[in-house]
């Protein structure tokens, strides 16, 4: 074989194996979506930031109002095939069979009410009572 071949060959083994699993129906950031103030939010899901932030259940990336709606969503890592890194989260609406992208990036926790999606529109590593009041949020309509 000549070197050129080779080089080729060599390209499309590196490019496969970083490929990542793009099973999903819609990206969160392409959705319908809103800016709101705290205030803005309905009062339920102003609760759970709320707790978030006391630290009760800090360690979640999802969360929800509505216990029922734990059982109508999954959420789950999707990594790269080269390496232990997360490419991004899926979250499936298992009832109406919709897996949507959430960017590694995006700032959590995530918390589904009524079909929407609420997410902080900045990280940060304290979440203190006084700061869950003065962030924004984005509320993502779901299909």
């Amino acid at each position: 074989m000549n070197m050129k071949k080779i080089c080729y060959i060599v390209l499309a083994l590196i490019i496969t194996s970083c490929a990542v699993d793009y099973d999903y129906d819609y990206k969160i950031k392409g959705l319908g979506h809103k800016e709101m103030a705290y205030e803005e939010l309905p009062q339920n899901v102003r609760m759970v930031f709320l707790a978030a932030s006391i630290g009760k259940t800090k360690k979640d990336r999802l969360l929800f109002v509505d216990s029922k709606d734990s059982s109508a969503y999954n959420l789950e890592e999707v990594r790269t095939n080269n390496g232990p890194w997360i490419a991004y989260f899926k979250l499936t609406d298992i009832n109406k069979k919709i897996k949507y992208r959430i960017d590694y990036s995006l700032p959590f926790p995530y918390i589904i009410c009524n079909n929407r999606l609420y997410v902080p529109n900045k990280a940060d590593i304290f979440y203190s009572d006084g700061k869950i009041k003065q962030l924004k949020y984005i509320e993502y309509t779901l299909k």
